[in-house]
């Protein structure tokens, strides 16, 4: 059995969140020191602590358990992507945490519904508050800024969260061969490999997410042709098992790929 790396696995952690929940900025930290098998998740707003632990629970390869103090190994295995190369193992990650954080403009829509539940009045910032009802959600007795976190964290988060995936389905549910007027490189990225180039993708877009993929499998970017390759593949064959794990990824970021292979050599 193969063990992957703590670091490897926050890597691979990372590319899974963002494609999940995209449009959600995700800091995945591996630990230190006595930590370093730790693995910690940090957002803002965006999904539930719940929805993301349904992503972490499978990367970690052991579990505390308190009655006995000692950790316990899980029976996951994770697939990541190592220099370029697809790997199967058992992640040595002891354990993931995740921190989700309110925005600032969360609590300032915590603090309108609020005071819409109490006939315009402003809500105080300090004090001991009553308990109310907000859009069918009781909010307990607490002190005034705890209040309005539950507020933020019970209704604003999740009726934003949920119109956010409404719009995701309607985007996604657009006609693939429909484009916007001016929309550059709607017809995809095209991923080869020539003798003369090695391996190649055109096609890219600032901000489309392929640089991070292809940063990540080891591609330069080619200022003068313009073009994302890979160093060391100039003069020689084709790694086809390469660019099949490159089309993946690519692919995993909702990107249109086409791969063209290369023709085999014709033996004498």
């Amino acid at each position: 059995m193969d063990y992957i790396d703590t670091k490897d696995v926050a890597a691979e952690l990372r590319n899974r969140l963002k494609s999940t929940f995209p449009g959600v900025k995700f800091s995945v930290r591996k630990g230190t020191g006595t930590a370093a098998a730790w693995i910690s998740v940090y957002w803002t707003d965006g999904p539930c602590t719940a929805d993301v632990e349904e992503h972490t629970r499978p990367m970690q390869g052991a579990q505390f358990n308190g009655m006995e103090d000692r950790y316990e190994s899980t029976d996951n295995t994770v697939t990541v992507t190592v220099k370029g190369r697809k790997v199967t193992g058992k992640p040595l990650v002891d354990g993931i945490n995740t921190h989700r954080d309110v925005s600032d403009d969360a609590l300032k829509a915590a603090a309108a519904l609020w005071s819409e539940a109490h006939d315009g009045t402003e809500p105080p910032t300090s004090g001991m508050l009553d308990a109310c009802v907000i859009d069918g959600h009781v909010i307990q007795e607490n002190w005034a800024p705890q209040q309005m976190w539950q507020i933020a964290h019970d209704v604003v988060l999740p009726q934003r969260w949920a119109a956010a995936q409404e719009q995701a389905a309607a985007q996604a549910a657009r006609p693939a061969s429909v484009a916007e007027e001016g929309d550059e490189g709607a017809e995809g990225l095209t991923l080869q490999h020539t003798t003369e180039d090695g391996t190649t993708v055109t096609g890219t877009r600032l901000g489309d997410g392929a640089a991070d993929v292809l940063k990540r499998h080891g591609f330069r970017w080619h200022r003068k042709n313009q073009y994302w390759y890979a160093p060391g593949s100039l003069d020689q064959q084709a790694d086809t098992e390469f660019m099949a794990a490159v089309a993946a990824d690519l692919r995993a970021e909702n990107l249109s790929v086409t791969t063209a292979q290369p023709e085999a050599t014709p033996t004498a």
